[in-house]
């Protein structure tokens, strides 16, 4: 497993696309955050952690493509037939693949979170915040790349990831009673709710708290990566 792991590891360090979108989607949040508040776009209420948290949604969809065109681009170049010849065995596999994206969304993302608040001027927010902000990126990065698993197709894993990320918001009120627990447990959302300073309308909160909110998300990335898990062994090679 370890071995494998590295492999993942060494091929997101040497493939070029590859760690160039991993640094894009590190440089994302922060670069709007910082746009954000310098043209003074932040609202009276805004704290330092609001501010910073002003570009989440752009470093979600950044990560989440990021996630998705690493899975999904082994099959679009058919490297995926030797990536199951080296490690023939498959849940071993998709293990190692999940937990090189993770790591590697785990780092950038606190590298991430970290540079929008010094870049917002701020100094440095509680463990709660950051923490929070990166699990986040982290759950979106893991749906993106068990997505692309899934479809096998990077143009359709980045769609797919690009209105999970953006419908809940849009097309919330579509959904009547339903929308405080499908909006208010959706990325974008959640970040929200973590870092506060905004009160976010009843409609777009999760009913049972923050966490409880941070919880769902995380289970429904757990569904997705199980099915993932389920389409590379039963389908995949």
């Amino acid at each position: 497993m370890r071995l494998a792991w590295r492999a993942e590891l060494l091929k997101i360090a040497t493939v070029r696309g590859l760690w160039i979108g991993a640094i894009f989607a590190t440089a994302a949040m922060p670069l709007t955050s910082l746009l954000v508040a310098a043209t003074g776009r932040l609202d009276a209420a805004d704290t330092l952690t609001t501010g910073a948290a002003t570009g989440s949604v752009v470093g979600l969809l950044a990560y989440g493509v990021w996630g998705a065109a690493f899975a999904a681009g082994e099959y679009a170049r058919g490297t995926i037939v030797v990536s199951l010849a080296t490690v023939p065995r498959r849940p071993v596999l998709f293990a190692a693949k999940i937990g090189a994206v993770a790591a590697v969304a785990g780092v950038g993302s606190l590298l991430c979170a970290t540079t929008a608040l010094l870049g917002v001027l701020a100094v440095t927010p509680s463990d709660q915040h950051t923490l929070g902000v990166v699990l986040v990126l982290v759950t979106v990065t893991v749906v993106g790349a068990a997505v692309g698993i899934i479809t096998r197709s990077p143009s359709a894993a980045i769609a797919i990831v690009a209105v999970a990320v953006l419908l809940p918001n849009v097309a919330g009120g579509l959904l009547g009673r339903f929308q405080p627990w499908v909006v208010g447990a959706s990325p974008g959302t959640v970040i929200s709710q973590i870092v506060g300073g905004t009160q976010l309308p009843t409609t777009q909160t999760f009913p049972a708290g923050t966490w409880a909110a941070a919880a769902t998300m995380v289970l429904v990335a757990a569904a997705v990566g199980a099915a993932a898990a389920i389409a590379l062994i039963r389908r995949d090679g």
